[in-house]
């Protein structure tokens, strides 16, 4: 195993993280995950890739992200979206339901990363990526009108 592989495997125990704490790697993660798959889907220009990049991480994109996975979510999973929803993080922004999704998505995104659920992960995320599919058909028609 490479150094690089070794840098993403921890003994950073979640659970004893803030959950603003699992939210700013959440956000990371998510982000490379996602800019990826746009790199393999989108080969044209990277101010196209990047617009697209942005259905997925923008806050409006990961509310609805994050409506698309709840129903598959096991209950420890949900708790760690209820505090990520209830954060101080998330009260910043006030009322902005958009941005309280947003960072209790990234909450579990966090910790699924630094728990090594790197499979559950994927699964979670493939499930927004088939789901955005059609948003982004949708947003490329609207480009068009």
């Amino acid at each position: 195993m490479s150094d690089f592989e070794n840098f993403f495997r921890t003994d950073i125990v979640p659970e004893e993280l803030s959950i603003d704490s699992l939210s700013f790697v959440g956000d990371a993660v998510y982000s490379l995950y996602f800019r990826i798959k746009t790199l393999r889907s989108a080969k044209r220009r990277t101010g196209y890739q990047h617009n697209l990049t942005l259905l997925y991480v923008e806050a409006k994109g990961q509310r609805k992200a994050l409506e698309v996975i709840e129903k598959f979510l096991s209950e420890e999973e949900r708790i760690i979206v209820r505090r990520g929803y209830n954060s101080r993080g998330a009260r910043k922004r006030g009322d902005d339901e958009n941005y309280k999704c947003a960072t209790a998505l990234e909450a579990l995104v966090g910790y699924l990363f630094l728990k090594g659920r790197y499979r559950r992960l994927e699964e979670l995320l493939e499930k927004v990526e088939n789901d955005v599919s059609s948003w982004k058909k949708c947003a490329e028609r609207d480009s068009k009108t």
